[in-house]
C-alpha cells in the first residue's frame, strides 16, 4: 500500500507549519516557560491552534490545487463560534467527559496520527527539505543548549531549557532518517533528493549533543545500515554515537534524571506484573484506574521529583514515560505487536530507507520516551510516514539535487563510494 500522489502534490505554503511548530515553536515556549518560572503550558495548546487552522483552510479550499469553496466566510463564522462556545463551557463540557478523559489521553496517538494525515491532504506534505532544515535550527538549538548548559552546571540534565532530551533527540531522528538517500520508487521514477550536507551535520552534530542513549543507538544503527557517503564515514559517525552514549553513563547525576529512573523502575515494576499475574499481558489493567504499584522506600521521593505528584495519589498510564510499556499496560501486548504488524507490512510494499529508519528510530524512542502520545513527536512521526509511504512524484516547486555532470568533486566520490557499497548497503532499500 502506498499513499495516493495527490496527498503530496502541489503543496500549499502551509504544509511545513507543524515543523515550525515541533522544531521551533514548541521548545523555545519551553525555554521562554522556564526562564519566566510561569506554569508549565500545555503540551496540546500549539496543536490546538493548528487544527483550528487547518479546519479554516479546509472550509476555504479542501485541499492543494481545489477551487475555492463558496460561502467561506459562513462557514468560518460557524466554525469560530462553535470554538467559543466550546472554550465558554469547557469546564462543563470536560465535566461530562469525566469518565470518558482517560481513555482519550489514550486514544492520543490515533488522534495524532489523524491529524497528521488530514494536515497533508488539506496543506500538502512537507518534503524532505523541510524536515531536514527544521532539523538543522533544532540541531544548533540543541548544541548551544548543550554547551550552554555545561557550562553552567558542569553538568548536562536530561531535561535541558528547550524541552526533553529524549524527545528533542527523537525529532532530529526524523529529520535524520528524511535527510537518507532516495533510491528508486515504483515505475523506475527516481524520487528527488533534496536538503543540503550543511543541514545534515546540524542534525547529527545535534543528536551526539543530546545524549539521549536511546537516540544515539538508533542513530548509529541508521547512519551505518542506510547513511550516505563512504562506509568509512559512516562507522565513524556509529562509533562517536557509541562513544556519546558511553559518555552519558558517566555524567554527573541531576535532579532532572528523576525521570530516567521513574522509566527504569516502572519497567522492573511492570515486569514483576505481569509474571505474577500472566493474563494481565493480554488484556492490560484499566485505564481508569491507577496501577497496582507498592513504592519502596526511597522511590516516593523520586516519583514526586519526576511527575511533580505525590506517590499517595497513585501511579497512572499517563505517568508512564515509555511508549511502549504505556501501550502494553493499557491494551495489552495485541496492541504493540498490531501497530508493529501493520507497520511492517506498509513498509514491505514500499521499501525505502526513510521507512526503515524511522522503524527502527520508533522501536528505540518508544522505550523511554512518550513517543505517539507527546503531540510533537507524535505528529512529526506521522507525517515523517506518510512522506515514506507516498508514491514519489518529482514537483517544480522543490529543489532537485545537481545532476552528476554539476556535482562537486566530493559529491561525485560520495555518490561513487554509495555505488560500491550498495549490496552492502541493503539492496532493496
Amino acid at each position: 500500500m502506498t499513499v495516493p500522489q495527490d496527498i503530496s502534490s502541489r503543496p500549499s505554503g502551509f504544509a511545513s507549519i507543524p515543523l515550525a511548530v515541533a522544531y521551533i515553536a514548541v521548545p523555545f515556549g519551553a525555554a521562554i516557560t522556564r526562564y519566566l518560572g510561569g506554569a508549565e503550558v500545555s503540551a496540546m495548546g500549539p496543536w490546538l491552534l493548528l487544527a483550528a487552522i487547518g479546519t479554516l483552510l479546509a472550509l476555504y479550499r479542501p485541499k492543494p490545487g481545489a477551487k475555492r469553496t463558496s460561502g467561506f466566510v459562513v462557514k468560518a463564522i460557524t466554525f469560530l463560534l462553535l470554538v467559543t462556545g466550546f472554550i465558554l463551557y469547557a469546564s462543563d463540557i470536560l465535566a461530562s467527559l469525566i469518565t470518558a478523559i482517560p481513555y482519550l489521553y489514550e486514544a492520543t496517538p490515533l488522534i495524532f496520527l489523524l491529524f497528521a494525515a488530514l494536515w497533508c491532504l488539506t496543506c500538502g506534505m512537507p518534503d524532505r527539505a523541510d524536515f531536514q532544515r527544521y532539523g538543522a535550527v533544532l540541531g544548533l538549538i540543541c548544541i548551544l543548549d548543550t554547551a550552554a548548559e555545561a557550562a553552567l552546571y558542569h553538568a548536562v540534565p536530561s531535561i535541558r531549557w528547550f524541552g526533553n532530551a529524549d524527545i528533542l533527540a527523537g525529532l532530529l531522528l526524523v529529520s535524520l532518517c528524511a535527510g537518507l538517500r532516495p533510491g528508486e520508487n515504483q515505475g523506475g521514477e527516481e524520487e528527488p533528493d533534496q536538503g543540503h550536507r550543511t543541514w545534515r551535520a546540524l542534525v547529527m552534530l545535534g543528536l551526539l549533543a543530546c545524549l539521549s542513549r536511546t537516540a544515539l543507538f538508533a542513530a548509529a544503527w541508521v547512519v551505518l545500515c542506510f547513511g550516505r557517503g563512504r562506509i568509512s564515514r559512516r562507522v565513524l559517525y556509529s562509533l562517536a554515537c557509541v562513544a556519546a552514549l558511553t559518555l552519558s553513563l558517566f555524567l554527573p547525576t541531576t535532579p532532572s534524571d528523576a525521570t530516567r529512573y521513574t522509566d527504569y523502575w516502572l519497567w522492573v515494576e511492570a515486569i514483576r506484573l505481569f509474571t505474577e499475574t500472566p493474563s494481565l499481558l493480554l488484556t492490560g489493567f484499566p485505564i481508569n484506574a491507577p496501577l497496582p504499584l507498592d513504592f519502596p522506600i526511597g522511590m516516593s521521593a523520586i516519583w514526586e521529583a519526576a511527575t511533580g505528584m505525590p506517590s499517595s495519589a497513585g501511579a497512572f498510564l499517563s505517568q508512564v514515560p515509555s511508549f511502549w510499556l504505556r501501550l502494553v499496560l493499557a491494551w495489552g501486548i495485541g496492541a504493540p505487536v498490531a501497530l508493529l504488524g501493520v507497520l511492517f507490512v506498509l513498509l514491505v510494499r514500499r521499501l525505502t530507507r526513510l521507512g526503515a529508519g524511522m522503524t527502527a528510530a520508533l522501536f528505540a524512542q518508544g522505550m523511554t520516551t512518550p513517543l505517539l502520545y507527546d503531540p510533537a513527536f507524535g505528529v512529526m512521526i506521522g507525517l515523517a510516514f506518510v512522506l515514506a509511504l507516498s508514491a514519489p512524484k518529482r514537483r517544480a516547486n522543490i529543489k532537485h539535487a545537481p545532476p552528476p555532470e554539476a556535482a562537486s568533486d566530493t559529491e561525485t566520490n560520495e555518490a561513487d563510494a554509495d555505488s560500491a557499497t550498495e549490496e552492502w548497503n541493503l539492496r532493496p532499500l
